[in-house]
């Protein structure tokens, strides 16, 4: 009878603890929203349409200084640009999911414009839209990774 409780109680501790044990902490269906507030963003490359990588000296000024920035979306519907290395709030705007999630409205002085959302998980972001490349305007990624903090 003593073999047998402790059989029982070692099978139910190991019950308990499998049972605590959460092997999957990404939430099944979080909105993108919800996503998209999670963590700032850091632009990781801009690509073209196939995923192949413009160099930097092909784009404008204005896209090369989103490279600079880590941009924050707030539930609020509120955006702001953070200095990598200072951290100090350099623009702000708003932001606005639209199209069924499928546009990104961003309202940012100097970075404007509604972006479509190719991608958009808890590992990456990639907006969709035209980019001056060589001066010349064609269609192109914005690869964004979150930053954790």
């Amino acid at each position: 009878m003593n073999r047998f409780l402790t059989y029982l109680t070692v099978l139910a501790f190991v019950g308990l603890f499998a049972a605590c044990n959460n092997s999957n902490p990404e939430p099944v269906n979080q909105t993108k929203d919800k996503v998209l507030v999670s963590n700032p963003w850091r632009l990781k490359s801009v690509t073209d349409i196939n995923g192949k990588a413009i160099p930097s000296n092909q784009l404008n000024f204005e896209t090369q200084a989103i490279y600079l920035f880590d941009i924050q979306f707030f539930d609020n519907n509120v955006t702001k640009a953070l200095d990598r290395t200072t951290r100090q709030v350099v623009n702000g705007g708003t932001w606005y999911l639209k199209d069924d999630s499928q546009v990104l409205d961003i309202e940012v002085s100097q970075f404007k414009g509604a972006f479509g959302v190719v991608e958009l998980s808890r590992a990456k972001m990639t907006l969709k839209n035209r980019v001056p490349v060589s001066g010349v305007q064609q269609d192109a990624h914005l690869v964004f990774e979150p930053v954790i903090q």
